[in-house]
C-alpha cells in the first residue's frame, strides 16, 4: 500500500472534516502555520492544499496545491500555467521542488520572472517537452485552466465584452485563426454547432443567424451589439449570461481548449512519481466534465459487473482521489475576488 493510500486513510480515521475546513479556511488566505499543524498533528507526512487569493498577479482566486511526503525526493513540479508567477511563487517556500512553468500565452512568458523557468508551450507538448527533455517522472502538475484576469483586462486582446478591441481571443498569438475569422467566415451551421457545444445557450441558432446577416462585424461591442439583437426583450442580467456564454464559446473555439486540456491531461498521468499529484482548476461546466471524468477514470480500481462477487478484471488503480471529491470558494472569498465564482478544484494522488 502506498504512502499516498495510507495518508488520505489517515485523513479519514483522524477528523476529515476539520481538515477539511482547515484547507477551506487557508483557501481564503488563512493562517498557513495553522494548516501545517492541524495536518501534522493527524499524520506523519504532510499534505498542504493550498489556495490564495493575490489580487496583483490576477485578481482571481489561486488554488494552488503542493504535497510534501516525508522520504519522498521531489524532482519537478510543473505550473502547466504559469499566467503572472502567482502559483510559481510556492518556488520561494518549497526549496526542494524545482519548478517549471509553461504558458501557451507568449506575452506572459516574456514578462515572466528573470530567475523563473518558463516556456511556451500549450497544454498538448507539455509531456512531450519533458519526455524530450529526460525531465520525467515529475512530481505534479497544476492545471489552472480558462483566461487569466490579465487576458480580460487588456481589452485590446478581445476576451471581455465590457469594452471595444478586436476579434482577437488568441491566447497563442503566434497562431494563425482569431475571432475574427470565426465570426466572419464560418458558415452558419457552424457557428449553431459551436454556440451549442461550448455556450450550451438555447438562443444559440438565433445568434448565429443574427451573426451571418450582420456581418462584416468589427471588434468585440460590434458583436455585443449583434448578440443583444438577436435576443428576446429581457432582463440585462440575462442578456449579459448570454453575451458571456457565446464569448467563451468563441475563445474555446479559436483556442480548442477542451482539446488540449483532453490531451494533456491523458499524456500527463503516466509521468507522475508514486505520491506525485495532479491538481486542476475548473471555471466552467466543459472543464469541469473532462476533469471529473478523467480523475474517475484513472482513479478506478475494478471494472467488473457489479453482481460479479470476485474481481477478476485485474485493473490496476493507478491514482486516489479524496472524499471530498471537489473543493469550491467560500463566499467570503467569492465577495473578495468575484472572478473566483465558478472555480472547482480537483485533485488526484499518484499511487
Amino acid at each position: 500500500m502506498g504512502e499516498s493510500r495510507i495518508l488520505v486513510q489517515n485523513f479519514y480515521k483522524c477528523g476529515l472534516k476539520m481538515i477539511y475546513w482547515g484547507i477551506s479556511n487557508f483557501f481564503l488566505g488563512g493562517n498557513m502555520s495553522f494548516l501545517c499543524h492541524l495536518c501534522k498533528s493527524f499524520v506523519t507526512n504532510n499534505l498542504f492544499i493550498h489556495r490564495k487569493y493575490n489580487s496583483y498577479f490576477s485578481g482571481k482566486l489561486f488554488a494552488t496545491t503542493s504535497f510534501l511526503l516525508q522520504g519522498i525526493l521531489f524532482t519537478f513540479f510543473i505550473d502547466a500555467t504559469y499566467g503572472y508567477g502567482s502559483h510559481y511563487r510556492l518556488s520561494d517556500k518549497y526549496k526542494h521542488l524545482e519548478f517549471i512553468g509553461f504558458d501557451r500565452d507568449l506575452e506572459s512568458v516574456n514578462n515572466s520572472n528573470n530567475d523563473d523557468k518558463v516556456y511556451h508551450l500549450n497544454f498538448s507538448q507539455i509531456s512531450k517537452y519533458l519526455i524530450d527533455n529526460n525531465l520525467i517522472p515529475i512530481s505534479g502538475i497544476l492545471y489552472d485552466f480558462g483566461v487569466s484576469s490579465h487576458q480580460i483586462d487588456n481589452f485590446r486582446r478581445g476576451f471581455s465584452f465590457q469594452k471595444d478591441g478586436d476579434l482577437d481571443m488568441r491566447m497563442d498569438q503566434l497562431q494563425k485563426l482569431t475571432a475574427n475569422e470565426v465570426v466572419n467566415e464560418y458558415s452558419e451551421d457552424k457557428l449553431i454547432n459551436i454556440f451549442r457545444m461550448y455556450s450550451e445557450d438555447k438562443h444559440s441558432k438565433k445568434i448565429a443567424k443574427e451573426i451571418v446577416n450582420s456581418r462584416p462585424i468589427y471588434g468585440s461591442q460590434n458583436l455585443v451589439e449583434v448578440i443583444k439583437n438577436s435576443l428576446p426583450k429581457q432582463n440585462p442580467i440575462y442578456t449579459n449570461k448570454t453575451i458571456r456564454r457565446i464569448f467563451q464559446a468563441l475563445r474555446i473555439e479559436v483556442n480548442n481548449e477542451l482539446y488540449e486540456i483532453k490531451t494533456s491531461l491523458e499524456s500527463i498521468k503516466n509521468l507522475i512519481s508514486k505520491d506525485g499529484v495532479i491538481v486542476c482548476i475548473s471555471y466552467h461546466s466543459l472543464e469541469d466534465k473532462i476533469v471529473k471524468n478523467f480523475i474517475k477514470e484513472i482513479s478506478i480500481d475494478c471494472i467488473c459487473e457489479p453482481k460479479v462477487p470476485i474481481c477478476k478484471c485485474n485493473t490496476r488503480q493507478e491514482y486516489i482521489i479524496p472524499k471530498k471529491r471537489k473543493f469550491v470558494p467560500t463566499d467570503k472569498e467569492k465577495e473578495i475576488n468575484s472572478r473566483s465564482k465558478s472555480a472547482i478544484m480537483r485533485y488526484a494522488i499518484k499511487i
